[in-house]
Parts: C-alpha cells; sequence; structure tokens
C-alpha cells in the first residue's frame, strides 16, 4: 500500500473510530423518529376528533342535567302525579329516576372522554418529549455520517488498487446515486401530474355545477322566467367557463410534468346571443339556448369522466415510479454501506502501519536496586 494512503489512514484512525461510534449509538434514531412523528400526528387527530366529541357530550349533559333539575324541583308536577294516589306517586318516581339515570349516564361519558381525552394529552406530551431526544440523535447521526462520509472522500477518492474491491464499489455507488436522483426526479414529477390532474377534475366538478344552475335557469327561463332569469343563467354559464379555463391551464400543467397525458377533450361553454336570446326573448330563442346548454354540459362530462380515468392511470404510473425511487435508494444505501465497510476494514488493516512498536519491557532489563 502506498505510504501516503497509510499516512492518512494513521492520521485519521482516531477521527474515524469517534464517528463510527457515533454511528452506532444512533443508528436507529432516524427510522425512530420517523415513527414517532406518524405517532404524533395520531395522537394529534385523535386530541381534536377528542375535543369535539367533549363539546357535543357536554351540550347533551347540559341538556340532561336541565331537564332532570326542572322535573326533579317542579312542585306543580309532582303534585299532578301525587293527586292520581300511589300508582302516581310511582309513575312520578319512575319519571324522575329515569331523568336522573339519563343525565347520569350522558354525565359518564363526558367524563370518559374526558379521560381519554387526559391519556392522550399525557401521550402527547411524552412523544414530543421523544421527538425532541430522537431530532437531537438523528441530527448527531446525520453529522457523524456526514463527516465520515467527507473524511473517507478525502482519503479513498480515485484509484486505490491497494484496497481490493474499492474502486469497483465507488463506481458502483456513483452510478446508483445517479439512479436514485434520476428516479426521485421522476418521482416527483408524476406526483406534481397527478395532483394537477386532481386539481383539473376538482375545477370541471365546480363548472359542472355551475352549468347545472345554469340548465336549471334554462328550464324557468322555458317557462317564462324573463330577463332577471336569462342574466341568472349566463352568470352560472360565466361561472361554468371560468371553471373550464382553469381546468384546461391545470391540464397543461400536469401535461408538462407527464407528457404521456393526451390533451383534454373539447370543452365549449355557449353563452348564447345576446341580442336573440335577451332582446328578442321567445320560447323558441329559449328552447335552442337550453339545448346549447345540455350540449355544453354534455361535453364537460365526459372530458369529467376522461380526466378521471387519466388520474387514476397517473396514480399507478406514480406508484411505479415511487416504486423505482425506493429500489434506487435501497441500492445506493447498500452500496454505500458496503464501500464504507471496506473502508472502515481499510482502517483496521493498514491504519498501524509504520507506526512506532508499543512498548514492551524486556525480559534483559534490570529493576533498579532498592534506595
Amino acid at each position: 500500500m502506498g505510504s501516503r494512503l497509510i499516512e492518512s489512514l494513521q492520521h485519521a484512525a482516531g477521527r474515524n473510530q469517534e464517528l463510527l461510534a457515533i454511528l452506532s449509538q444512533t443508528d436507529s434514531a432516524p427510522a425512530a423518529l420517523k415513527q414517532n412523528s406518524v405517532y404524533i400526528t395520531g395522537l394529534e387527530n385523535d386530541i381534536a376528533n377528542t375535543d369535539r366529541e367533549i363539546k357535543r357530550l357536554h351540550r347533551i349533559t347540559e341538556d340532561e342535567r336541565k331537564d332532570h333539575i326542572k322535573y326533579e324541583e317542579s312542585t306543580f308536577t309532582r303534585y299532578m302525579y301525587k293527586l292520581r294516589g300511589k300508582r302516581g306517586e310511582a309513575k312520578f318516581a319512575a319519571k324522575a329516576g329515569k331523568e336522573e339515570q339519563e343525565f347520569v349516564e350522558a354525565w359518564q361519558k363526558e367524563r370518559e372522554t374526558q379521560e381519554t381525552h387526559s391519556e392522550l394529552t399525557r401521550a402527547l406530551t411524552d412523544a414530543r418529549q421523544d421527538q425532541q431526544r430522537l431530532q437531537s440523535e438523528s441530527s448527531r447521526y446525520e453529522q457523524a455520517q456526514r463527516e465520515l462520509d467527507m473524511l473517507y472522500s478525502s482519503i479513498f477518492n480515485g484509484p486505490t488498487p491497494e484496497i481490493p474491491g474499492e474502486d469497483q464499489l465507488e463506481s458502483s455507488l456513483q452510478n446508483n446515486k445517479q439512479w436514485a436522483d434520476s428516479a426521485t426526479e421522476n418521482q416527483n414529477l408524476q406526483r406534481r401530474a397527478a395532483e394537477a390532474l386532481h386539481a383539473t377534475i376538482q375545477c370541471l366538478e365546480h363548472a359542472a355545477r355551475d352549468m347545472n344552475d345554469a340548465l336549471d335557469m334554462s328550464r324557468w327561463d322555458m317557462w317564462g322566467g324573463g330577463t332577471f332569469t336569462d342574466m341568472m343563467e349566463r352568470d352560472a354559464l360565466s361561472k361554468a367557463q371560468v371553471g373550464v379555463t382553469e381546468a384546461l391551464r391545470r391540464m397543461d400543467e400536469a401535461r408538462r410534468c407527464q407528457p404521456a397525458i393526451p390533451p383534454l377533450q373539447d370543452i365549449n361553454i355557449d353563452n348564447g346571443h345576446m341580442i336573440s336570446d335577451v332582446l328578442f326573448d321567445n320560447i323558441f330563442s329559449d328552447m335552442a339556448q337550453h339545448d346549447r346548454i345540455k350540449n355544453s354540459d354534455m361535453q364537460l362530462h365526459k372530458a369529467l369522466q376522461q380526466c378521471k380515468e387519466l388520474l387514476e392511470k397517473q396514480k399507478r404510473t406514480y406508484q411505479d415510479a415511487a416504486a423505482q425511487c425506493g429500489q434506487a435508494n435501497d441500492a445506493t444505501n447498500n452500496s454505500r454501506l458496503e464501500l464504507q465497510r471496506i473502508r472502515a476494514e481499510a482502517f483496521e488493516r493498514f491504519a498501524g502501519q509504520g507506526a512506532p512498536p508499543s512498548f514492551q519491557a524486556s525480559s534483559e532489563m534490570v529493576a533498579p536496586p532498592p534506595y
């Protein structure tokens, strides 16, 4: 092995051991931090749901309490039942008992939910404390990994024929990194395309509701709705046109991310003819406009169905891209760990070469005479 490489290994041996020790101590922190984050999100959702449930149960409890007090303290009601004799008194007692039981049950449910809320809050507090600890350990792990990568790069980058397999693994790591970068970019593009298609569907669905309003106004207009109905109809058509325009913009965004997505089917929102439909309003112009709106509505729903099918297909494309990205990241991580292992072994094997021999007591050495 070259003397320069041996010197570099000897010089960095101490720091190498320190970094490897930190990685060993904090190896599980990044994965644990992700699990902790998911756990905290779940607790926060549960607490929010429990808050709403407590408010709902409290309203029920208050209603039951008022009914119970009102019935229990009503002298007139008690007197009316008492006039009926023993059967009346028994019926009053049963009714009062029922009101009391309903109040107690409602109060018990509210109390149980409050206790659940308290337990969830305590669990969230503990989880956030764990999160702080895991964040610190994860930061230590990431910092140590970065330093170790930089240390190894400064020593081993370039040809190192003295270490069998190191150059091949280094080349494999670079190739896998390029694969992972490309796969990540593709995954992000497919995700953005799916999000844009979803936004397109939302715009088209909103436009479809406006078209439905326009059809309702058009039907009313055919039955003599008048100028006001015409204006409402055109307002709904205008809103639908705005929705379609926004949908087309979102569709263009999706196609920029994924050119394989075909263009949206033509949607022509026919706003009618102002002069013939408003100034010369009659049953024939109203019927013609109604037919035009129905045709536009049909085009809109066809495009909406097409977009839904495209979204389902794009979801599958995104899932494939995500799986490919996962494979690339796994391959990159495995290559990095294997390369790191070989380089760590090189430290163990060669860092001691050329170092001064350790001190050993000679058998010929004589102890100093006693004083």
